[in-house]
């Protein structure tokens, strides 16, 4: 299983779309440095190198390449202010509430909003104002916002308590709450 030793997940593109830039070190000995979209796992561009050197260059160098940090800025007011600041306050009750056994399956177990009639660059953008990764989710016909946990968590029982947590405490919010679950 690749083991990632450099990630960033605040790469913005110039048409506004953010990406994920991450740097393994691959079972082979080798390593790979990959820009993909997080939603879908589409590569946008890769390279294998031998060594971790030339696997930090190759990072900083895509980084350099695509990353448009003033592309689409999103200012945020009313309602979405409001969710920014709720998210925020459900990620640090959901960090308190996490535990540290890590066992269990490795997961991506995230709380999920249901909001019908609002933008998807203003959710994505309070999401990621409150430190959370964002995509829609399609449940039964039904579009749900999926706000992943980027950090503070681990991959089993943590990151499902937190996620559990987060989902308990925007519901207590007024907001209509789930928890997204997926197992690796």
């Amino acid at each position: 299983m690749p083991e990632s030793i450099k990630r960033d997940e605040h790469i913005r593109l110039k048409n506004g779309k953010q990406m994920l830039l991450d740097a393994s070190k691959l079972e082979n000995g080798k390593y790979e440095v990959m820009l993909l979209n997080p939603r879908t796992g589409a590569e946008v561009d890769s390279a294998t190198v031998k060594t971790e050197e030339e696997a930090l260059a190759e990072f900083e160098r895509l980084r350099k390449k695509y990353h448009a940090p003033d592309a689409v800025p999103v200012e945020l007011t009313g309602r979405y202010k409001k969710l920014a600041e709720d998210l925020k306050a459900a990620l640090v009750y959901g960090l308190e509430r996490k535990g540290d056994d890590d066992g269990g399956t490795s997961n991506f177990d995230a709380p999920s909003l249901h909001l019908p009639g609002w933008t998807r660059k203003k959710v994505e953008a309070a999401a990621e104002y409150a430190g959370l990764g964002c995509f829609t989710w399609n449940l039964w016909g039904s579009k749900s916002y999926v706000f992943s946990i980027r950090q503070g968590v681990g991959q089993g029982y943590t990151r499902s308590r937190a996620a559990e947590a987060m989902r308990e405490y925007l519901s207590g919010l007024g907001y209509d709450a789930s928890t997204y679950c997926q197992a690796d």
